[in-house]
């Protein structure tokens, strides 16, 4: 027979006993649309808005998980712009809102992507992209499970071959 939460554990031994005493509510809204502004130019914008309520049951002794609300942002937004230009090139940009996560200590963030490609055969594109252009870089998560350093996206551009058969 086992330690339990009435019985005492063997000396030297710490009994844990994981209890899910949380509870809560979550809510939001998501909103995406296309617009064909003309016959070679889309535009796509989007809003994401997310609410969560977290509660610890009576006798939870965590201290912690309450604080899962402030890991995930309230509000997002995007804006895509898509054309198709003349003589077979196209050029694609996004710019990004991203509301701040503070219970990881992340703030808020706007980013922009763009993607210029062109396409000389039906099988072929060469494109030049460019990734976090209003930033040199930026924290988008951190992990908090485990305490290690967290990682941030870099501005970077890059070219990219596409052949297809």
């Amino acid at each position: 027979q086992g330690p339990s939460p009435t019985q005492p554990a063997a000396p030297g031994v710490i009994p844990i006993h994981p209890e899910n005493k949380l509870y809560g509510e979550t809510y939001g809204a998501e909103a995406a649309a296309t617009f064909e502004v003309t016959r070679w130019w889309r535009l796509q914008p989007a809003y994401t808005y997310l609410q969560m309520q977290l509660h610890k049951r009576p006798g939870s002794t965590d201290t912690t998980s309450e604080l899962d609300e402030g890991k995930s942002p309230h509000h997002q937004f995007s804006l895509r712009s898509a054309m198709d230009l003349p003589h077979d090139l196209s050029l694609e940009g996004t710019v990004r809102y991203v509301d701040s996560l503070p219970a990881l200590g992340i703030g808020s963030y706007l980013e922009l992507n763009v993607r210029l490609g062109w396409r000389p055969t039906k099988n072929l594109e060469l494109a030049i992209v460019g990734q976090n252009l209003l930033d040199s870089r930026h924290p988008e998560f951190s992990p908090s499970f485990i305490n290690t350093q967290r990682t941030e996206v870099e501005r970077g551009v890059y070219g990219k071959l596409s052949w297809k058969f």
